[in-house]
């Protein structure tokens, strides 16, 4: 990392952990690295706040990025948050008016006005999610997140065809993990897990290409991405397992990469325009519009899982 610092660097922005494979940085390191250049440090918690500690001053870190929703159980979602030091400048106006006074004429210079967003009854459902988390030990629920992360990759290890990406040593990690199954793309893992198993995966490139590139993923479209939470138990483990260990057997050789739309790997795709319009057609940009419904069937005929509705714009 030191060969990273240039003459000119003067900010630092660390993911805490990763969102595909799990992997928790060394932040505390890296901060004293920072402090020691005089160069300012923000982390990305989003993956890591109210599971893995965070100590601000140990591991000079100037600003921390958090998101609400995800192990700080917030509800509503879209909660987000940024805590600075004091001796950090914030000075960045907001994008459009929020819950406080506001004028366009006017600058705000004092925080929290100057970076508010969103609407109180967001910031009470964080204050209930983090008071929820403190009554129950974070420390207790992350245990037990690594416990049940560890049975799930020691039974997908174990089955012929699995791939599994950076899972050797989970003592640096959070409770996700990524894997392949030989003869499929991950698109169709997920479906098939999802519609056949109904077992929650997200599927893809996770929002880090980049990450995919290097893992060497990217050609195959990602991978799936499997994660636990404090309601799961060790049943929830075997039946995630075993569906994979079944698939194993359904697959062939990968096809070649293909390009991929929006529905790509839902199955067949059904689409059903309604042709008449109400009175008053909606129009987009000044054209008028039609909506289509589509229906899309993975390979059993009667599941009808997905369905999508679209506004499309055509030239009249």
């Amino acid at each position: 990392m030191a060969r990273r610092f240039k003459a000119n660097t003067r900010l630092v922005v660390v993911n805490h952990a990763s969102n595909v494979i799990g992997t928790v940085q060394p932040v505390a390191e890296i901060g004293a690295r920072c402090r020691k250049r005089g160069v300012a440090l923000v982390i990305d918690a989003s993956q890591t706040a109210g599971k893995v500690p965070i100590d601000v001053e140990k591991m000079h870190i100037d600003v921390v990025a958090f998101t609400g929703h995800k192990s700080l159980f917030a509800r509503p979602a879209s909660v987000g948050s940024a805590c600075a030091t004091a001796s950090t400048s914030v000075t960045r106006e907001p994008a459009a008016p929020a819950c406080v006074r506001w004028s366009p004429t006017t600058s705000r210079s004092s925080l929290p006005s100057r970076v508010r967003h969103g609407e109180p009854a967001r910031g009470r459902g964080l204050h209930a999610g983090v008071n929820w988390l403190l009554d129950r030990d974070p420390r207790t629920i992350h245990q037990h997140e690594m416990a049940l992360i560890t049975a799930l990759r020691d039974g997908l290890r174990a089955i012929d065809g699995v791939t599994l990406y950076c899972q050797d040593d989970l003592s640096g990690h959070i409770g996700v993990l990524i894997f392949n199954v030989a003869g499929f793309e991950a698109a169709d893992v997920g479906t098939l897990l999802d519609v056949d198993y109904e077992i929650a995966c997200r599927t893809g490139l996770h929002c880090a290409p980049l990450l995919h590139k290097q893992l060497g993923t990217e050609a195959i479209h990602g991978a799936v991405r499997l994660s636990v939470g404090p309601f799961n138990t060790m049943a929830h483990i075997e039946t995630a397992i075993g569906p994979c260990a079944r698939l194993r057997g359904r697959g062939g050789p990968h096809r070649q990469p293909r390009a991929r739309s929006q529905f790509a790997g839902m199955g067949t795709v059904i689409v059903l325009v309604r042709a008449a319009f109400i009175a008053e057609p909606p129009t987009i940009d000044g054209h008028r519009a039609l909506y289509i419904g589509i229906i899309c069937l993975d390979r059993n005929p009667a599941h009808k899982k997905f369905g999508h509705s679209a506004l499309i714009q055509y030239n009249s």
